[in-house]
């Protein structure tokens, strides 16, 4: 599952995320006026991409500027394109905000790359804590040696050109991570993307709910929400009975196209929240994100507490793995007649809810 997208963040926390976003703004105001340092692009869709950055505040600075501006973002966010791999462009300049893991930050360099012409500018923003000051490195070979543009308030702007193209090719499956994973049925090749949640590796709270996971009778629905990488569906489905159909829900287009590969006989539906699944359901698996950034939040719980249970057929479930100081049984016992912990192992616990629910799973 990929982590850290629900919730509202507090207004430090908003704060402090949306400094690098700001740093970035301020040099696109102040550099001058030639937006691509350099370069020409046949015919651009626009003169900018912005990649990953959540803030309009970049975007508004260049459009200000006189540059129109293209928003991508791989996980759902008002205002931008959310697709499993930007769009082709051409650009005259591409700018991409530092994510956490270094090689998402590769990715999404090589993806800029390959959508600026030889000559063009890429821009790589980001704060200290999240790695920034090492973050040359994930240029990719055919960008002239960046250098920084802009040091402020602890964030970084880092300006690189384009010499030539990028080595890897152009699309997601030029970034695909294959690991075995084993959740207690055999062990299987699953597929994974920079970025998204437990990469290369099957997290020990997804395993725990896998393993614990009810069977289902034949022609059941099952929804998988919070898809991620699609382990819950899968697990789901090798305990259902014949003729049993699942849905994936996932707010992040690249996870959900991993989960696509991992289990293909499922729906994807690119979506956030309860109010995104039309249908109702037998059962519903998560583990749903119960981070935004470095900051705990119940929010995402909460929201799938509340609109479970109008999802669920009558005499549906819902099985949610947490850690075990949240108190998702508080969150749940709101909304099902009948809330109960089944599993229990290190930090985390399985709760399994329904309306009226008695007796073993």
């Amino acid at each position: 599952m990929t982590r850290g997208r629900a919730g509202k963040l507090e207004p430090g926390a908003a704060k402090a995320r949306g400094t690098p976003s700001r740093v970035a703004a301020e040099w696109a105001r102040t550099r001058g006026r030639d937006p691509a340092g350099g370069g020409e692009a046949s015919g651009p869709a626009a003169d900018a991409l912005v990649l990953g950055d959540e803030s309009a505040t970049l975007a508004e600075a260049l459009e200000e500027a006189g540059v129109s501006t293209v928003r991508w973002h791989r996980r759902l966010h008002p205002g931008q394109q959310c697709t499993e791999w930007p769009p082709s462009g051409p650009f005259r300049e591409a700018w991409v905000r530092m994510p956490r893991a270094g090689m998402e930050a590769a990715m999404l360099l090589h993806a800029a790359a390959a959508r600026v012409a030889d000559g063009g500018a890429i821009f790589l923003f980001g704060a200290a804590n999240e790695g920034i000051r090492s973050a040359a490195k994930h240029f990719p070979l055919g960008t002239e040696a960046p250098r920084v543009v802009l040091v402020k308030r602890r964030c970084r702007v880092l300006r690189g050109v384009r010499i030539r193209p990028p080595p890897r090719g152009d699309g997601l499956a030029a970034w695909e991570v294959r690991a075995v994973v084993d959740w207690g049925t055999g062990a299987r090749d699953w597929t994974f993307f920079p970025g998204v949640f437990a990469c290369g590796r099957l997290d020990a709270a997804t395993e725990l709910l896998a393993r614990h996971l009810p069977k289902t009778a034949p022609g059941s629905r099952l929804l998988d929400y919070g898809a991620g990488t699609g382990v819950l569906a899968a697990a789901a489905l090798e305990r259902s009975g014949r003729g049993s159909t699942a849905v994936l829900l996932e707010p992040d287009a690249i996870s959900l196209a991993a989960a696509a590969r991992n289990v293909p006989r499922a729906e994807a539906i690119l979506g956030r929240g309860p109010d995104a699944v039309p249908d109702r359901f037998d059962l519903i698996v998560s583990n749903p994100p119960l981070h935004e950034g470095r900051r705990r939040t119940v929010q995402a719980l909460d929201a799938l507490a509340t609109g479970a249970p109008r999802l669920l057929t009558p005499g549906g479930r819902l099985f949610v793995v947490t850690q075990r100081q949240l108190p998702a049984g508080v969150a749940m016992r709101r909304r099902f007649a009948s809330v109960r912990a089944v599993a229990d192992h290190g930090p985390f616990r399985v709760w399994v809810a329904g309306p009226g629910l008695r007796g073993q799973p």
